[in-house]
């Protein structure tokens, strides 16, 4: 897992290239015009959500991890609180999706990210995370998922 300020995004580009296409698209101001949905890029391994959602209030959420592709999460607007549990205490509760790349289940929290419009995330494969909390007072939020399929 990486968090960081958005500002220094591009520095992770030397480790994950597809990261200067998410730069050049985060400049290019489009996000903020783009209709709710998917997206893909001109790079086969980088594709796109913008999604809005109110975060969740329950304090418990299953986390999920992708076995295959990573994710950058970026808050356009609102603000997000993500669950993190340590991989080694991950137990599946469900049935893996190849499809989605996704398997919910339970963990061991060992920290919590206070998502904004300024940070960024990176999820790895076999991070087990919990997005979609609530921090704080708004609950409305409005965010752009890159996967980068590995």
């Amino acid at each position: 897992m990486i968090i960081d300020r958005l500002e220094n995004l591009a520095k992770y580009t030397p480790a994950l290239p597809q990261l200067q296409h998410v730069v050049s698209i985060l400049e290019s101001g489009a996000l903020l015009d783009l209709p709710l949905g998917s997206y893909t890029t001109d790079d086969p391994s980088l594709r796109y959500t913008i999604m809005s959602y109110e975060t969740e209030l329950a304090e418990m959420k299953a986390y999920e991890i992708h076995r295959r592709d990573a994710d950058v999460q970026i808050l356009l607007a609102g603000r997000e609180r993500m669950d993190v549990a340590d991989s080694e205490s991950f137990v599946p509760t469900g049935e893996y999706s190849a499809e989605r790349d996704i398997v919910f289940g339970d963990g061991h929290k060992i920290a919590s990210y206070h998502a904004n419009p300024s940070l960024f995330v990176i999820f790895f494969p076999g991070e087990p995370h919990a997005p979609n909390l609530a921090d704080g007072e708004g609950r409305e939020v409005k965010k752009v998922v890159f996967k980068i399929i590995g």
